[in-house]
């Protein structure tokens, strides 16, 4: 998988629960690729069975970096499988992110 691929999995994985939310009818397909993501399909070749209409905005933008205001806990999230490299800072008082691919909560790497 080259850069751009593991950005694009780890902005998808970042924003499934909002394409699930305006996924309506299409949700089906979404839940089948997001199947085929956690067997280790191609990110692109997922993407591609979806409908130009659910993936247009994923596409369009390019991934942005992790920042949080306050203090951030000392280390960071990654992806829990190792398929993306998705990588998050937990904020103070809230729980660790999640994987909602894998269905599960990204993996703590401690700094240093």
């Amino acid at each position: 998988m080259d850069t751009a691929d593991d950005d694009l999995h780890a902005e998808f994985c970042r924003e499934l629960a909002t394409l699930r939310l305006l996924s309506g009818p299409r949700r089906a397909a979404l839940e089948q690729a997001v199947r085929r993501l956690r067997e280790g399909a191609a990110i692109g070749e997922v993407l591609a069975s979806l409908d130009v209409a659910l993936t247009a905005p994923l596409l369009a933008r390019a991934p942005t970096p992790v920042g949080t205001p306050g203090p951030p806990v000392r280390g960071s999230y990654v992806c829990p499988v190792g398929a993306c490299p998705r990588v998050e800072r937990r904020r103070p008082g809230q729980g660790p992110p999640e994987c909602l691919v894998h269905e599960r909560v990204l993996s703590f790497v401690a700094d240093g």
